[in-house]
């Protein structure tokens, strides 16, 4: 597992609070890893990453009480419904963006609920970043076909 360096600068929220998220759930010993846009933008598919997406797995009571343990403002939105079946969303306020922290992330798929593993493929910026299949399926799933088209199509470049 390499860092990746595409070949163009991306834009990005400041890394300082989603890296100690990281750190402190994997010292507790959940597997973490980054998602949504950051995984694009590890594989040079996109120039921006508008806010972080933080999955883990564990129990969310006490991933609640790591990132209080932090001493960051977070809620827990109540969930949005279907498609999303994740166990817990967490909304970290870092300043001038927000960090979703997802708990067991999960998407309906029909009548059954398709559970994303954590794994990671990479890191970049220092973070360890989620296996684009993972995201290529939970793009899907969740209504974000484009996304999910991109994701697919990296196989194919030269």
């Amino acid at each position: 597992m390499g860092d990746v360096h595409p070949s163009h600068r991306i834009a990005h929220p400041p890394t300082e609070t989603v890296a100690a998220i990281v750190a402190a759930l994997a010292e507790h010993g959940f597997p973490v890893a980054v998602g949504g846009s950051a995984v694009l933008a590890s594989l040079g598919l996109v120039d921006r990453v508008r806010d972080w997406d933080v999955t883990c797995e564990g129990d969310p009571d006490e991933i609640a009480q790591a990132l209080d343990v932090l001493g960051l403002t977070w809620t827990a939105p109540p969930s949005a419904g279907r498609p999303f079946a994740t166990d817990a969303r967490y909304v970290v306020d870092a300043g001038d963006h927000e960090i979703d922290v997802l708990v067991g992330f999960a998407a309906w798929d029909g009548d059954r609920i398709e559970r994303f593993p954590v794994r990671t493929s990479t890191t970049w910026l220092g973070l360890p970043i989620a296996d684009p299949d993972v995201w290529t399926n939970a793009y899907r799933l969740i209504g974000r076909p484009e996304r999910a088209a991109v994701l697919s199509s990296r196989d194919l470049r030269p």
